[in-house]
């Protein structure tokens, strides 16, 4: 197998490392506790989802011939709490990834190659792509973190359970 195609296999893998466990963790949520704020001027679970699914519309749509920043995105609105329901934030959640993952895995060891803008400047798509995933490993950090204070307790281990944390 060449190259690309082992490179094409495994950033899907990564994107799925970074969606799958903030996923779990976001159904352990009560509606409340999307919208709840931890200090003044921090994003909520909302605004985060907000921000995360409009920028996967933004780049992933027409990826490869359009612009990564689309002329219809509001990124200001993405930081002011639409109000969404636990149910709606879960489908953008979910709409943005399944973008993101059918763009990719629609990619071809040739695309690899290839141009395309983000906010007007040309990125080679693997750099465009692994701009993406630190953006997203980011923001999904920051979900976990967030869900793991608000719910206290309630949160379960995502990963390797510390040892106090094993039974």
């Amino acid at each position: 197998m060449a190259f690309e195609e082992v490179y094409l296999t495994a950033i899907q893998a990564r994107f799925r490392a970074v969606r799958e466990p903030a996923e779990q963790a976001l159904g352990w949520l009560n509606e409340e506790q999307f919208h709840q704020t931890l200090a003044p001027d921090t994003n909520s679970i909302a605004l985060l989802i907000q921000h995360m699914t409009n920028n996967m519309t933004s780049r992933w749509t027409d990826f490869l011939t359009t612009d990564g920043e689309k002329p219809d995105r509001n990124r200001d609105a993405e930081f002011v709490d639409q109000g969404h329901d636990k149910e709606t934030l879960l489908k953008l959640w979910n709409d943005g990834w399944q973008l993101v993952e059918s763009t990719l895995a629609s990619l071809t060891p040739d695309d690899l190659e290839r141009t395309v803008l983000i906010r007007g400047e040309p990125h080679l798509v693997v750099d465009a792509i692994e701009r993406q995933l630190a953006h997203y490993a980011y923001h999904t950090g920051q979900l976990i973190f967030l869900m793991k204070i608000l719910l206290g307790p309630d949160f379960k281990p995502l990963t390797i359970p510390l040892p106090h944390q094993r039974h």
